[in-house]
């Protein structure tokens, strides 16, 4: 009897350790990337994967899944249509940013169509297949184009002057969750002016290739502001909402931030400008959206460059096609 009461005790003792091994290994499969995942190397081939197959036009050697999803400039687009045709080259490489945690990769770069355009694609991988590409094109804008504040006319040194900067690592990396709140930071400032955003100092924004702070050259005139300078001066109050925010890549060894965003801006007759409301120009007054692609680097807990690549004139109410 005392034989049977031990036996039973051991095999419900072995059980629960066995029970309890179990949720434990559960628990740390859940909190780590499949077995099948993607490191940061195995994300970046993709990108390149990609990259090669779109300068020779032919997708048709890419591991994409039956079901992948795929958009260009926010609309369905089949691999093999819209810039896999109009690309010539590659005019400038620039960064690859991918996570591991969340198996998306994307690249911001320079391509030559007609004119100098500048490609954002968003890779996610799925069983070693892509399942979502996402690809922005800001195509590029003749040199004598008309200017209305939507031209695309990048600076690629700037660009390969900022590269390196993005791409170091930082001394004090920050967490997941930090990193995205400093970038959510900037558009609740943005909806909040001035609000709480973490500016470094020295913070400056760079949209489709073009210094826009702490440019004595902006084209509106004004005397050269900072990140915070503009906030506080209340010059994006014309952009009441924020929309469809995706934080999909993080990269906490160099503290950058993908941030996907839809500037909301219904037009406003007048606009904040040297403290005075004075009346809009068209670009403010019309009604519009803009898809933007930002890429955020923060150190110290601070916003230290913002790069946007960006769809600024899309028509009112255009979806991003993955709302």
């Amino acid at each position: 009897m005392r034989k049977s009461f031990f036996a039973v005790a051991v095999m419900s003792v072995a059980s629960l350790i066995a029970g309890s091994l179990t949720m434990h290994s559960r628990a740390a499969e859940a909190a780590s990337p499949a077995k099948d995942a993607c490191d940061r190397a195995c994300l970046s081939g993709f990108v390149d994967q990609y990259l090669a197959a779109l300068l020779i036009h032919d997708p048709s050697g890419l591991p994409v899944a039956a079901d992948a999803k795929l958009t260009e400039n926010t609309k369905p687009t089949p691999l093999g249509e819209g810039v896999w045709k109009t690309i010539k080259y590659i005019k400038f490489r620039g960064e690859t940013v991918s996570d591991p945690s969340t198996q998306q990769v994307t690249y911001w770069g320079a391509v030559e169509e007609d004119h100098v355009s500048l490609l954002m694609l968003r890779l996610k991988i799925v069983g070693g297949k892509i399942a979502e590409a996402e690809t922005i094109v800001a195509h590029g804008s003749a040199p004598d184009a008309p200017r209305t504040g939507f031209e695309v006319m990048p600076d690629l040194q700037l660009l390969a002057a900022i590269k390196p900067f993005l791409e170091n690592s930082v001394s004090k990396p920050a967490s997941r969750a930090q990193l995205i709140a400093a970038a959510n930071a900037y558009f609740d400032g943005i909806e909040h002016q001035p609000g709480h955003v973490p500016f470094a100092p020295g913070c400056n924004r760079i949209e489709n290739g073009q210094l826009t702070t702490n440019n004595p050259t902006n084209s509106e005139g004004l005397p050269p502001l900072g990140c915070q300078e503009q906030f506080q001066a209340k010059l994006f109050t014309y952009v009441p909402h924020v929309n469809y925010r995706r934080f999909p890549v993080v990269d906490q060894a160099r503290g950058l931030v993908v941030a996907q965003v839809v500037f909301d801006i219904p037009g406003s007759k007048t606009w904040i400008r040297d403290g005075k409301e004075v009346p809009a120009p068209p670009a403010v007054a019309n009604p519009r959206n803009n898809i933007l692609n930002e890429l955020f680097k923060v150190d110290h807990g601070q916003i230290q460059l913002i790069q946007a690549f960006m769809l600024p004139n899309e028509p009112y109410g255009t979806p991003t096609g993955w709302n």
